[in-house]
């Protein structure tokens, strides 16, 4: 299996840029990187397949996104 390298960071200001209809609802939306996958399950977030990152906007709630569907917000 080829792991997928991922420009995003833990802590990194990004912003939902969906290109695809599922991810539609939170288009434009704001958020800090949380978690990049693959990653483990904790008390935070869910299991993080590899190619998503686990984002949290500003109200707390937790996505999971693909990397292609964010990018670096100022």
């Amino acid at each position: 299996m080829v792991a997928l390298l991922s420009k995003f960071r833990k802590g990194d200001r990004v912003r939902v840029d969906a290109r695809d209809e599922f991810y539609a609802f939170i288009d434009g939306q704001r958020a800090i990187v949380s978690a990049i996958g693959p990653a483990e399950a904790n008390t935070v977030h869910s299991q993080v397949p590899g190619g998503y990152c686990a984002v949290c906007d500003a109200e707390g709630r937790v996505f999971l996104v693909p990397h292609d569907q964010l990018a670096f917000d100022l």
